[in-house]
């Protein structure tokens, strides 16, 4: 009798150690990048616990995969699903529909024929990079909804509390609030997903946001208003008094002291050891706030703006003494951006004096960065570039790789 090559091929397959089979998967995921570098692989589950990629040639491979054996089936997911990376409105409202059926399947214990449940999602998903913006920030620097926007706080906080095991949490400043307020805003939660389990210990913001207080209510301070020719860049001055949103009042305090705040260190923010803040923001904020909204931080990234407001370079690098004072602090960064990041008008600032273009290493912060460095060799300064954290969640590489995007911490050390 003929022999069944098919079967026999997938019986060798799974003789493998379950390391070199993953290693085998990822190189399939990999490959799709070879089709079509300009689509992220974005992920939704049927009960074969695959639902497509970006484009339906870049399927066939893995797709063969996930149909070859419940086996090779179970550690595909777990390839595709240990990198979650929701870029766009359609990525989120699958995704969100993935957890919905989980959660329907877990509460029917219906585990035997559903790939992905609850507890898939809580024990395999490592990094949840939420890089999807329902929001656009105008010529004054106020941030506004997009018309249209079908993706919910509650959207966003559902797949949060479904991802509970995520060591990496990465979105836009604009989703922060609901991250704050994920107990009120999480439908559904139900034993492990309630929010107090999420023990992710570094999180990534696309821009500074008021944690202690009620999320983007304070009116904008300009960082970058051209005006005299003798002085190339300025901008209205700032005075702690009034520009210092985030400095921690005594009320909020006495809610961390008594566990009585919605956001209390020990529920959400109390395992976070790392926080990048991406990009400026539009208002001045004080990074000193940090500290206490995050008890066991020891390594904080900070943005900062070339050429803008001279007095609010000084508060910042003043507020970074004493972040650097703070004995568990290992690592400060500094990233500083030569642009203003308002869609047209993005721009390298230009000498109105000379009509030349300014080096940022010649501004007043990156001076005064470098000076503080010689001091401390726990702070580094570097060069920031918009949208750059976007970029790095892009591609099947991301996805394929057991450690996604890579460490961004060392990346900076070994620079």
């Amino acid at each position: 009798m003929p022999t069944n090559t098919k079967v026999s091929s997938t019986s060798a397959l799974e003789t493998l150690p379950n390391e070199l089979l993953l290693q085998i998967i990822s190189e399939v995921v990999l490959s799709s990048d070879h089709r079509s570098r300009q689509s992220p692989i974005v992920a939704g589950t049927t009960k074969t616990g695959w639902n497509g990629l970006t484009r339906a040639e870049q399927i066939s491979g893995i797709h063969a995969v996930t149909l070859t054996s419940h086996h090779l089936r179970n550690l595909a997911n777990t390839v595709l699903y240990r990198t979650v990376v929701l870029d766009k409105e359609k990525d989120v409202l699958l995704f969100r529909r993935t957890v919905n059926d989980a959660r329907k399947a877990s509460r029917l214990e219906e585990t035997g024929e559903v790939a992905i449940t609850l507890a898939f999602l809580r024990n395999v998903v490592k990094r949840l990079a939420i890089t999807h913006a329902p929001m656009h920030t105008d010529l004054a620097g106020i941030t506004l909804r997009k018309p249209g926007t079908k993706v919910s706080n509650s959207d966003i906080a559902t797949i949060i509390a479904a991802c509970s095991g995520a060591h990496i949490i990465t979105m836009p400043s604009q989703w922060a609030h609901v991250l704050r307020d994920i107990g009120k805003t999480a439908e559904g939660l139900e034993g492990r997903e309630t929010p107090g389990n999420l023990k992710f210990t570094e999180l990534v913001l696309g821009s500074y946001v008021d944690l202690a207080k009620i999320c983007c209510t304070i009116a904008p301070i300009a960082q970058w208003q051209p005006s005299a020719p003798s002085t190339p860049i300025n901008s209205l001055p700032a005075t702690p008094s009034t520009t210092r949103p985030s400095t921690p009042n005594p009320a909020m305090q006495r809610g961390f002291a008594s566990g009585t705040s919605d956001l209390s260190p020990t529920t959400i923010f109390h395992h976070v050891t790392h926080l990048r803040i991406v990009e400026p923001a539009y208002a001045w904020f004080s990074p000193l706030a940090f500290l206490d909204v995050f008890p066991s931080l020891t390594h904080i990234a900070l943005p900062r703006r070339a050429h803008a407001n001279t007095e609010n370079d000084e508060l910042f690098i003043g507020d970074v003494k004493a972040i650097l004072q703070e004995p568990r602090m290992r690592m400060v960064v500094i990233s500083i951006f030569s642009r203003i990041g308002v869609e047209a008008d993005k721009q390298q600032a230009v000498n109105r004096d000379t009509g030349g273009t300014l080096d940022i290493k010649d501004s007043t912060i990156w001076l005064a960065a470098e000076e503080l460095r010689k001091e401390d060799r726990r702070l580094f300064v570097v060069d920031g570039h918009l949208d750059s954290w976007r970029k790095d969640w892009q591609g099947p590489a991301v996805v394929a790789s057991p450690s996604g995007p890579g460490d961004w911490w060392r990346k900076v050390l070994s620079a």
